[in-house]
């Protein structure tokens, strides 16, 4: 147990738990962003359908059947990796600022070949963190618009909520700048994940270099295309039409949402008999 207690609070132990952290949030983050690829379509109609399919299966996915829906423990070990990760972070860089103890260290540093993606990760962390908050409150926490899918039935309409964001060109604006963040962000912590996970070598540490930057290329690039791409076609005549249509339909969905989930009881004898209506 002992051991356990000093691997924790030593400084390659958190390095390392911060890599192993990361390397989560990354696979996250790559799903994410293939997911996402659903709003690429120039029939937005075809992408609503098909984005609101894609989300429905996330949030209803439960093939062991847990008394709770899988993506509740999925998101519960999401904050958890954004909480050690983040909190680590800061942890280890006052720990460094404290033993280094003189200005004068980081001044000749800066002078070494360490690159500017190195000397900018808290603050392209924080910015990703601002852009987190943002992220979650504007869509998973957003308007809850209803749609009818093809099965008939009325789920949550995710496309209208995200398409009606990025109509808004400052949100898509500092989505461009959170994802150069994240880019930047990913730039060295790949490189240097590895490294701290003890998997750098002389032959390999060029290709892990090489494939962090291309990496981190693909992932904001693609992040920014469909941010771009959404907010482009936000303001399309058809999509405009599609939109408004949504929205006119919205009171009439949930009227008969919450017909479907009204239930009426009444009794016969003993028995309570429960119906939908």
């Amino acid at each position: 147990m002992q051991w356990i207690i000093k691997y924790l609070t030593s400084s390659i132990g958190k390095k390392q738990i911060m890599g192993c952290t990361g390397a989560f949030l990354v696979l996250f983050v790559t799903g994410h962003m293939c997911g996402n690829f659903q709003l690429l379509n120039f029939n937005q109609e075809a992408a609503q359908a098909s984005y609101n399919a894609y989300t429905e299966f996330l949030t209803g996915f439960n093939p062991l059947h847990f008394p709770v829906k899988l993506i509740y423990l999925v998101e519960l070990v999401l904050v958890a990796a954004f909480a050690t990760h983040i909190g680590l972070a800061i942890k280890l860089k006052l720990e460094n600022k404290a033993a280094r103890g003189n200005v004068g260290y980081e001044v000749n540093a800066r002078k070494g070949n360490k690159s500017f993606a190195t000397f900018t990760m808290i603050w392209s962390g924080l910015i990703i963190v601002g852009f987190l908050i943002q992220h979650l409150t504007t869509l998973k926490f957003g308007e809850h618009y209803l749609y009818v899918n093809e099965a008939g039935e009325i789920v949550r309409d995710m496309w209208l909520t995200t398409i009606d964001m990025f109509a808004n060109p400052i949100w898509t604006v500092f989505y461009l700048v959170a994802l150069f963040s994240v880019g930047l962000h990913l730039f060295h912590a790949i490189a240097s994940a590895f490294q701290t996970l003890g998997l750098a070598h002389q032959k390999w540490t060029p290709v892990i270099d090489k494939f962090g930057i291309v990496y981190s290329a693909v992932i904001a690039l693609c992040f920014a295309a469909q941010a771009a791409f959404s907010c482009y076609i936000a303001h399309q005549p058809e999509t405009e039409a599609l939109r408004a249509k949504s929205h006119e339909i919205q009171k009439q969905l949930e009227q008969k949402k919450a017909a479907a989930e009204t239930k009426t009881s009444f009794v016969v004898g003993d028995v309570i008999i429960s119906t939908n209506v």
